[in-house]
């Protein structure tokens, strides 16, 4: 099984890994520069237009993935009319949203934040990314649908994420304005965007055709199947970003950048299996279609046990360094310490439910995955107008745990009543019974770091583990090679 989930990653696994831990040194430096405050007001700006992005979609991505792949092959005049069409789209009304946000900001920011310093320009420039966002995930989607992933990486990634990179290194010598920051993002993402047309233009199809919005309008099948990935993304994302457009607007702006911090730190622990559920659920579906469910039930063992020994020392490492590793962004990160503790808990509680939404995707159980999703917002998003202005940042960790705990065991719940499987296993019960004495004794020791510590003890921690689960490795490995 093994080798089957290696054939399967893919280029897409490896341009996530690049973006993120080249995004994850840039923001360390970057935050050390314009401090804490200007780094929650990117946040706000960033959440505000992450929204904005998602209503104005409409669902094109999802129809475009669906729909263009038999276009190209049956008719690739319409295919190139239809890319089109989603194309004018994008510009006109990303266009037409950055003109009322030129006019608007000053009242967003007025009856929204309430006159938060400099975020009127913060928002504009990172509004200026919805047209250019929108249009990119067009292109996105029509290389997607022609199953271009290593151009998407190369080029939509990989020089993105580096040129990104280089610049902020560069420019930040010399200023200390995180708007600046925004319009490289902004510069860079037309540089490749500009990349990405042309050499789809070029070696696919053309996207500069006539063509009337009508043909997408008269489609009953794609306007049905947009409105409901459009429904769907909408209560997705509000399911993951209720929490950050609420404090945006209830919480200081310093808690607002730190808490955007602690979201980075808790995602070093489950990117790996957010990456890899890409991975497995292809296998998912075809053990499940197949009815092959005592092997499905070891697949789910096996490899939620593999991802929890590779990613859970990890945690324990971040615990352990937790002063320095927070004073790296800025010292005011070391006033919100206990609050890294809380979200390293609801990350290790994701890692031990494993692939649980996957499963429940892959198995029909969509529906009522989200339901539970629905209900998760309903709650987080009372609770969270309630206790903020209580307890302030601290509340918001705190209701991190406990929703983590309720979808992941609601989730593990439904996929053991409907295909009774379940990811526990004796090896992954001694591993989490390891990792809460190695978490006490990392939060509970006043340590002073040696400059050779900070490689000695990771390796240390890492060799502990693995020395501990030898044989339950040693025949993971086996079992999945087979």
């Amino acid at each position: 099984m093994l080798k089957l989930i290696l054939r399967q990653a893919n280029w897409g696994i490896l341009g996530a890994l690049f973006a993120f831990f080249v995004g994850f040194f840039v923001k360390i430096y970057l935050i050390d520069i314009v401090g804490l405050e200007a780094w929650g007001k990117y946040a706000i700006a960033q959440t505000f237009s992450s929204i904005s992005e998602t209503f104005l979609s409409i669902g094109i991505p999802f129809v475009i993935i669906k729909f263009l792949p038999s276009f190209v092959n049956s008719n690739q005049e319409k295919a190139s009319r239809i890319a089109n069409i989603f194309i004018k789209y994008a510009l006109i009304i990303g266009g037409l949203f950055l003109a009322l946000i030129y006019f608007g900001s000053d009242y967003i920011n007025h009856f929204i934040y309430s006159d938060i310093d400099d975020l009127s320009w913060i928002l504009f420039v990172m509004c200026i990314h919805v047209p250019i966002s929108m249009l990119f995930g067009v292109v996105v989607s029509l290389y997607r649908s022609v199953l271009k992933i290593k151009e998407i990486v190369l080029y939509g990634t990989m020089i993105t994420v580096s040129l990104r990179a280089i610049l902020t290194f560069i420019i930040f010598q010399y200023t200390t304005e995180i708007s600046h920051f925004i319009l490289i993002e902004v510069f860079t993402q037309i540089i490749v965007l500009s990349i990405l047309l042309y050499l789809f233009n070029k070696n696919e199809f053309s996207l500069f055709v006539k063509s009337d919005i009508k043909e997408v309008i008269n489609d009953s099948k794609m306007v049905k199947y947009g409105k409901r990935m459009f429904y769907n993304s909408v209560i997705a994302f509000i399911s993951g970003q209720a929490l950050s457009f609420i404090i945006s607007i209830k919480l200081p702006v310093e808690d607002v950048g730190a808490y955007n911090i602690l979201l980075t730190l808790t995602g070093l622990t489950t990117f790996l299996l957010i990456n890899l559920n890409k991975v497995f659920a292809p296998a998912i579906s075809k053990l499940y279609h197949e009815n092959k469910i005592l092997e499905l039930n070891v697949l789910y063992k096996k490899t939620t046990f593999f991802i929890n020994l590779l990613t859970i020392p990890l945690a324990v490492i971040i615990a352990i360094f937790a002063d320095e590793i927070l004073g790296l962004y800025t010292g005011e990160m070391l006033n919100y310490k206990k609050h890294l503790f809380f979200m390293l808990a609801g990350g290790m509680l994701s890692l031990a439910a494993g692939s649980s939404g996957t499963f429940m995707i892959m198995a029909g159980l969509e529906k009522q995955n989200l339901n539970i999703q629905i209900i998760r917002s309903v709650f987080l998003i009372t609770l969270s107008l309630i206790l903020i202005p209580v307890l302030g940042l601290l509340s918001v960790v705190i209701l991190y745990v406990i929703f983590m705990l309720y979808i992941n065991l609601t989730q593990l719940i439904y996929i053991s009543k409907h295909v009774n499987i379940s990811p526990f296993s004796k090896e992954l019960i001694l591993l989490f019974f390891l990792t809460i004495i190695a978490m006490y004794l990392a939060i509970s020791q006043q340590l002073i770091f040696d400059i050779y510590h900070y490689f000695i003890i990771p390796i240390g921690v890492y060799v502990t583990y693995f020395s501990i689960m030898y044989y339950p490795f040693k025949k993971l490995i086996k079992e999945l090679l087979q």
